[in-house]
């Protein structure tokens, strides 16, 4: 799921090379480096079938592969969707709130079956 930077050194991708349409949604993340268990926060601020953007409170670094949990709401009624991912692209510092938080782009590296459906799940619900 490779995409286009817009720029040199940007960190931002040409939209309309998407493979999966992004939808907006925050939501508490847990991650950890794949060679650490520390665990540390964060948050989503859209998701696909591909990937997230998340706010993390550190700048990490393009290439590192992290393991995820993203915490649907409650009412929904899923467990946590399980994945391990890479950064694509990192940081970009914006706003207020989880907005003052570094951006990441991060793209699905593992995602098995079962936590694929309950991303679909999800991303249906989003929809509408």
């Amino acid at each position: 799921m490779l995409r286009k930077k817009t720029g040199k050194g940007s960190g931002r991708f040409d939209l309309k090379n998407r493979k999966f349409q992004r939808c907006p949604i925050e939501l508490p993340i847990l991650y950890t480096f794949i060679e650490n268990v520390k665990t540390y926060g964060g948050q989503t601020g859209n998701i696909s079938e591909g990937g997230l953007l998340v706010y993390l409170k550190e700048a990490l670094l393009e290439g590192m592969k992290l393991k995820i949990e993203i915490f649907p709401p409650d009412f929904f009624g899923l467990k946590p969707i399980k994945a391990v991912t890479q950064i694509v692209w990192a940081p970009a510092r914006q706003g207020e709130g989880w907005k003052e938080y570094l951006q990441h782009g991060l793209e699905f590296i593992e995602l098995d079956n079962g936590n694929l459906l309950k991303l679909r799940r999800l991303l249906r619900y989003i929809e509408g």
